[in-house]
């Protein structure tokens, strides 16, 4: 019969092959060391620096730009050759099947991905040296045209350029252009267009003006910096008055695919309705003009609180004067501190009238919303004790209600119009209850420091 006891252990002192007698020690299995011999761990592993360079280059052939980039950034090794594979005659081909024009192509971001791994191989080489290989990639190798005549082709152009300078500093990205822009003629055109006497004329130059900065230079650069640095180049040394419409080209609104230059000169049917779709891309792409230049040291050294201000006064009048409902409206979308120095300016040279208006102007573009209301009040709160005296308050104060009693005037005027349907006859009775609460409202605060909650 099978004795069954409990299971002896072995110590790792013992042998292994002996039993010790008692049957109460603990013992413990021995784990033998085992060496392996070099041969043993050998395995068919393939280098990509061991394959002949013809099949490596059509593996490569086969990576996406996403994919060599990865590659690229394991090792030196992979550095060298992904970058010998982009010099080789595989290079251009390369680059043209990945940008075939088919709908999977176009909306994988090849040429944001083609940039980025230029980037990335031209980041060890001297800045001459990274322009030159861009201008090689672009317009030998890729044979774009960047004069403009082409649109898909600039928007190709500043999508490469966007990523391929994406690290590069300020200084390096004003030589960039200086040096880019022999292909583009972004300048030659920007001095052509300072020669003509009236804006409108020549609708293909302002045209092509407009893509080729804010296509190549602008819309594809993701770092605020980067963009008001390119703003500045193109501004730099150009008088005041000229920089204001070069401004507005660039940013200000288009109708049939030209420049609507009057666009924010005429007068508004309704004051209370928000800013179509049109003004409002209008409003944000001429407060980016203001606020890219906060963003670059490059372009600080010559922009001050004082020079905005006096950009934005050549802005307004340019090439007509704005409604003042227009000007109160980009004020919001430039930012509380712009908004503070031109009521700042108006308090200090006494101009009441014109402080009065603005202020007017600005609750009304408000439409009752909060947080306009806020701007305001810290916008008045910090130009309002540039009045030091009470009759200078008081005169500002007989303006504003000038201001609102001709918009008042206006109102009534729709009124008595015999034309005029129920449904609006209700509107601007509303919209004179409106105008109504903001001046009382408005002068509270003027008089007290605090906003009348109830009006």
């Amino acid at each position: 019969m099978m004795n069954i006891g409990k299971r002896k252990l072995f110590s790792i002192n013992d042998d292994p092959l002996s039993l010790s007698s008692s049957p109460t020690k603990k013992r413990f299995l021995q784990f033998m060391p085992f060496n392996l011999k070099s041969s043993f761990v050998q395995s068919d592993i393939c280098y990509l620096s061991q394959i002949p360079t013809e099949m490596r280059d059509l593996i490569l052939l086969k990576l996406s730009p996403h994919e060599l980039h990865q590659l690229a950034s394991t090792s030196n090794e992979y550095f060298s050759i992904v970058l010998n594979f982009l010099r080789s005659s595989m290079g251009t081909p390369y680059l043209k099947y990945i940008l075939e024009t088919t709908p999977d192509r176009r909306r994988s971001g090849a040429w944001e991905n083609l940039g980025r791994l230029y980037g990335l191989m031209t980041s060890l080489v001297p800045l001459l040296r990274r322009i030159q290989i861009i201008k090689d990639v672009l317009f030998t190798k890729l044979n774009l045209l960047g004069d403009g005549t082409s649109i898909e082709d600039l928007s190709h152009i500043g999508r490469f350029f966007g990523e391929a300078t994406r690290h590069w500093s300020e200084r390096e990205i004003a030589w960039a252009f200086s040096q880019l822009d022999s292909h583009i003629q972004l300048k030659k055109k920007i001095d052509r267009f300072y020669s003509c006497e009236h804006v409108g004329i020549e609708t293909q130059l302002e045209h092509s003006i407009r893509f080729c900065f804010r296509l190549v230079y602008f819309d594809s650069i993701r770092l605020h910096a980067h963009r008001g640095c390119l703003l500045n180049v193109i501004l730099y040394k150009q008088p005041i008055w000229f920089q204001a419409r070069l401004i507005y080209l660039l940013f200000g609104p288009m109708s049939l695919n030209k420049i609507d230059w009057e666009k924010f000169s005429r007068d508004r049917t309704n004051f209370f309705i928000y800013p179509n779709v049109d003004e409002e891309q209008a409003y944000f792409d001429l407060s980016r003009a203001f606020n890219v230049l906060n963003r670059s040291v490059h372009a600080q050294k010559g922009w001050n609180s004082n020079s905005k201000l006096a950009l934005l006064n050549e802005l307004i009048a340019q090439p007509v004067p704005w409604k003042s409902e227009y000007v109160a409206e980009l004020l919001f979308y430039c930012g509380r501190e712009l908004l503070t120095n031109v009521l700042i300016a108006f308090a200090i040279k006494n101009y009441h009238k014109e402080y009065a208006q603005l202020i007017n102007s600005l609750c009304i573009v408000a439409r009752q919303r909060k947080a306009y209301y806020e701007i305001i009040q810290m916008a008045i709160d910090d130009s309002f004790e540039r009045c030091t005296l009470i009759a200078q308050r008081n005169s500002i104060i007989i303006h504003l209600q000038n201001a609102f009693r001709c918009v008042t005037r206006n109102v009534i005027a729709v009124l008595a119009s015999s034309t005029i349907t129920q449904t609006d006859q209700l509107h601007y009775l509303q919209q004179l209850e409106a105008l109504d609460a903001q001046k009382a409202s408005l002068i509270s605060f003027l008089l007290t420091n605090q906003f009348d909650q109830n009006n």
